[in-house]
């Protein structure tokens, strides 16, 4: 399945949006910010980019300038009306960028995007699988931050069965209902720490035996130190990249 960032102010136009590429596409959704979108895709690059320029301001110039300068493979699709695009100026007139001005219907924006990543292999992959017939991996994330773990998920959900935990407490209810096959857990999270989950999920006769990576930006010597006295199979920093993620959960749950 394709997968599509969109990008823009959370209102109704972005919603609607959102419900109708779900039917298709893969769609992340991330508010219009310069940082949370560099984090985004370091973590995992999208076919395309659609950015809804609905209340769209002078101040995200620098948005569109770090989209042409350091992902210009990825096209861009920038949806709105004419004084909107005024509003940014004469740089979303080139590459990457392709104008759709709205209102359109779904039905054109399905055929525009489609025209920009030809090749929707949703179908081809949904029946590969059921040929295949093999129990797809399971893995559990665990993460006070619903951004992060949003993040994670995409870059997994295609491959793997995915587990979403934010705190200790509702990663032990899950481990109940399905032990995963491997666990990415956060240190700093509140009430019920990575280190104190990491325990209680050694408690689980059923789960005492899974690879647990601490996936976190604590990076002091002394928490680093506390934590490999436990004996997880790793201990990644913050941001992961897909292909560390992979190698990961490959190497251990052969």
């Amino acid at each position: 399945m394709k997968k599509i960032f969109l990008i823009g102010k959370f209102n109704p136009t972005l919603e609607g949006v959102n419900n109708y590429l779900a039917q298709n596409y893969s769609v992340q959704v991330c508010v219009d910010n310069l940082e949370l979108i560099q984090g985004m895709l370091k973590m995992n690059q999208p076919d395309l980019i659609l950015y809804s320029m609905v209340g769209v301001e002078v101040g995200n110039l620098n948005i569109f300038f770090e989209l042409k300068l350091n992902y210009a493979h990825i096209p861009v699709i920038c949806y709105g009306a004419s004084a909107e695009f005024n509003c940014i100026g004469e740089i979303i007139m080139m590459a990457p960028f392709h104008l759709l001005e709205r209102p359109t219907e779904g039905t054109k924006l399905v055929e525009f995007i489609r025209e920009l990543i030809p090749g929707d292999d949703t179908e081809e992959t949904t029946t590969a699988l059921e040929e295949n017939g093999e129990k797809r991996k399971c893995v559990m994330l665990i993460d006070d931050n619903a951004f992060q773990i949003r993040v994670l998920n995409e870059v997994l959900k295609n491959r793997y069965d995915v587990q979403l935990a934010t705190s200790g407490m509702k990663a032990m209810n899950l481990i109940g209902k399905r032990v995963p096959d491997i666990i990415f857990l956060d240190y700093d999270m509140p009430v019920c720490d990575g280190k104190l989950t990491f325990e209680m999920i050694r408690d689980i006769e059923e789960a005492k035996d899974v690879p647990v990576f601490f996936l976190t930006g604590v990076k002091d010597q002394e928490h680093i130190d506390a934590v490999m006295e436990l004996k997880p199979a790793g201990y990644l920093f913050k941001p992961a990249t897909a292909e560390m993620l992979y190698s990961c959960i490959e190497q251990y749950t052969r």
